[in-house]
């Protein structure tokens, strides 16, 4: 009887524990944007503190509302926070504190910590996460100053710097919010939305380049590169993938964006040589999970959009604050299709193998992101397709051609919106606001599922399974 009445203990594993923080700050921050001197207005709404609240913590960038016009100074500044600690996690700023305080810490708390850090050795640990605060708070900084050069003639010193830090935390956690609504207050509507009146701006345009795609490597890859004193010899395997597919995505997204829209006068074709040249990178580096844009998408050629969709689904890198599928999950398939294509037996890169296991986890993160967007573009499509909406532009048509286009939810900007979502990146055509409700709660659960990744949450749920005690007979089925 008594043990019959014995209750199993539940357990919380490193990676269900990351998980579930999310979950809270989540909560707690629409809980905080629901105060009533929160919103300008004095009346909260609980779907759209709890959209703001997600998209803030799992540094999307998607939004239901203008951030400025909608929140207060401090619901402003409870989505700065937010941001913040969607962008660093919040196991990580806890281990940091643990680490530093705490004498007897266990293994199972590092392993909680290098989960959350996105570390690979726990040898070192405690100096990744002290660099990781110093590094991303000293970047932030750096990138606050320079981006207020432009933002104080514009909004003065007081709203100029808030528009500065405020930007720069944004950009640099990858989330692509923007405070750009108060321009329409001081006179100036065209620089109302995101970065678009900065095209011509090119020390602006730098650096909020330079902080999305230092934010997007991921904490581990900087440490790797100081600590081996910038000689590429001592770097590990990751930091080698990582820095020559970032570098190798944004050249090709560059080369490819200029052919596709230097002559088209919806985008860049109206601007001089060098701001199409930067505007170009510009749109390169965005759709890796930052969501700042500076012209409406709506008029992308159909190559940009594609382009752009397929930049959005790798994202940046592990252990970063980018989602999408990443790109050394987009590396590893790559190389695992030419080892199959030549039949040899181990997938090889910079003359080391790779794991059989890592390759079957891109292609499983990969099979769980494409499935994940099939279905949500099925049932926003069946909820909202052929609703009328307006751009974030103010435009209720579009010209194609030299004809105009009403503007209405369908198959390609909900495609577009989804992916955004599940990859964090924020960029949209402007159907978000017009949505149904339940179309912006899957959208909130393809944010979560984004910022935490499909493969963790895999995880969370199969990490208790015992293997199975027996192997059984293998045999053949056709392929292709």
């Amino acid at each position: 009887m008594a043990d019959f009445m014995k209750v199993k203990r539940f357990k919380f594993r490193p990676i269900g524990i990351v998980v579930a923080s999310f979950v809270i700050v989540i909560f707690v921050g629409a809980g905080l944007l629901c105060l009533p001197f929160a919103v300008k207005s004095g009346e909260p709404d609980f779907l759209i503190a709890l959209f703001s609240a997600t998209s803030a913590t799992c540094v999307t960038g998607h939004t239901v509302i203008d951030p400025f016009t909608y929140f207060t100074a401090f619901g402003q500044a409870v989505m700065l926070i937010l941001i913040q600690i969607g962008g660093l996690g919040f196991i990580t700023i806890i281990s940091l504190f643990m680490l530093y305080i705490k004498k007897d810490v266990t293994l199972s708390d590092r392993k909680l910590a290098l989960q959350s850090a996105g570390g690979l050795k726990m040898k070192g640990l405690k100096g990744l996460l002290k660099y990781i605060f110093i590094g991303t708070f000293s970047l932030e900084f750096v990138g606050a100053v320079l981006l207020a050069i432009s933002f104080v003639p514009d909004y003065g010193w007081g709203l100029g710097i808030w528009q500065a830090v405020f930007t720069s935390v944004s950009s640099f956690c990858n989330a692509g919010f923007s405070l750009t609504g108060a321009a329409t207050e001081y006179g100036m509507p065209d620089k109302s939305l995101s970065l678009s009146g900065y095209t011509s701006d090119p020390l602006f345009l730098i650096v909020v380049m330079a902080l999305i795609t230092i934010g997007g490597m991921g904490f581990y890859v900087w440490y790797d590169v100081v600590k081996g004193r910038f000689r590429p010899s001592r770097y590990s395997l990751h930091t080698k993938v990582v820095l020559i597919s970032t570098g190798s995505i944004i050249l090709a997204g560059w080369a490819l964006f200029m052919a596709f829209e230097w002559n088209n006068s919806g985008t860049i074709g109206g601007m001089n040589t060098v701001d199409k040249i930067l505007n170009s990178l510009f749109f390169a580096v965005t759709p890796r999970t930052a969501g700042h844009y500076t012209v409406d998408m709506n008029y992308f050629s159909d190559g940009s959009y594609l382009l752009t969709n397929l930049l959005m689904f790798i994202g940046g890198s592990p252990g970063s604050t980018a989602g999408g599928v990443k790109t050394t999950t987009f590396v590893v398939l790559v190389l695992t299709m030419i080892t199959a294509c030549r039949r040899e037996k181990q997938v090889r890169v910079f003359k080391r193998g790779i794991e059989q296991d890592d390759a079957m986890n891109a292609v499983t993160v990969t099979m769980l992101y494409v499935l994940a967007i099939v279905l949500s573009v099925f049932v926003i499509c069946g909820i909202d397709g052929g609703t009328p909406y307006q751009s974030d532009y103010g435009d209720w048509a579009t010209v194609v051609n030299g004809a105009e286009v009403p503007n209405v939810i369908n198959f390609k900007n909900v495609l577009f919106e989804v992916i955004s979502a599940i990859s964090a990146t924020g960029l949209t055509m402007g159907i978000t606001a017009e949505l149904s409700a339940f179309s912006q709660v899957i959208l909130i659960l393809l944010m979560f599922f984004g910022r935490v990744g499909g493969y963790t949450l895999v995880l969370v749920f199969s990490e208790t399974r015992r293997p199975p005690a027996i192997t059984r007979m293998p045999e053949h089925i056709m392929i292709g």
